[in-house]
């Protein structure tokens, strides 16, 4: 792939007509997250499957960037979906994937069809608004790796979670600590207003959530969003956790299969 774009995968259906899906991973992860999305999703669209900066394949790309926003990684994203297609495209995102999601939503809202998420991130409680301001103290006394463990056990704490803690522990260890630097300060700088701007209205393009009915830290913020915006579809995936696309495949690729068929 070109240098100056990011690291990122295509799978092309035998449509060629078929519509573009973008898949986005969260913080820690890789085009390796969407391992269980790909032969099922790629049996109807063309898959474009993207490691954000710093991550995976795209660490070298963003050497250069001192500091990280929401915006500068929508817009890189955004130059990626350009070299593929100009029509409108399915976002698919996990975890902090969805913030991202909704940042290029509000860039480009006539460029997204529809938004998928599992596990989004749409507020922040008290313990997690502390952990993301205090974060790069806490990283720098414990360490990157440390703390992403540590935030790794917070959000994914029982054992039916490990499967999937592991998988995103593993893929954050691609990540140099300069990287964990300039996320963790994030995070702490642009988290929680971010958060507060783009979830505080409703898009107006058909939009799914699935949410694990053990995820204690986000399922209850997310009730709460989807209920004020009604027209939004919402799953609750009952025994499972926070990361609903890989602890819960197989629900959540038959669901969002289903919606973008009905929206087609």
């Amino acid at each position: 792939m070109l240098s100056k774009h990011l690291h990122h995968e295509i799978h092309r259906c035998s449509n060629p007509d078929a519509s573009w899906v973008l898949m986005v991973h969260g913080a820690g992860g890789s085009t390796r997250t969407w391992r269980k999305q790909v032969d099922e999703f790629g049996k109807h669209y063309h898959l474009l499957i993207i490691d954000l900066p710093g991550h995976a394949g795209s660490a070298e790309s963003t050497r250069h960037t001192d500091r990280y926003n929401f915006e500068w990684i929508s817009m890189r994203i955004w130059d990626v979906v350009d070299l593929y297609t100009d029509r409108p495209i399915h976002l698919v995102a996990v975890s902090l994937g969805s913030i991202i999601a909704m940042q290029m939503y509000e860039l480009r809202p006539k460029g997204i069809a529809a938004l998928l998420f599992a596990g989004p991130i749409v507020s922040l409680n008290v313990k997690l608004r502390l952990l993301a301001r205090s974060g790069l103290f806490i990283a720098r006394i414990i360490g990157f790796r440390n703390f992403y463990s540590l935030m790794a056990k917070i959000v994914l704490p029982r054992k039916n979670h490990k499967k999937s803690r592991e998988i995103f522990v593993r893929e954050s260890k691609f990540l140099s600590l300069e990287e964990y630097r300039k996320w963790t300060a994030m995070y702490g700088h642009y988290l929680d207003q971010t958060l507060k701007k783009l979830f505080s209205f409703q898009p107006h393009i058909p939009m799914l959530i699935l949410v694990g009915g053990q995820d204690h830290l986000f399922l209850k913020p997310t009730l709460q969003y989807a209920n004020r915006f009604q027209t939004i579809s919402l799953e609750v995936v009952q025994r499972c956790g926070h990361l609903v696309s890989l602890e819960k495949s197989e629900v959540f690729n038959q669901a969002c299969l289903a919606f973008m068929k009905k929206i087609n």
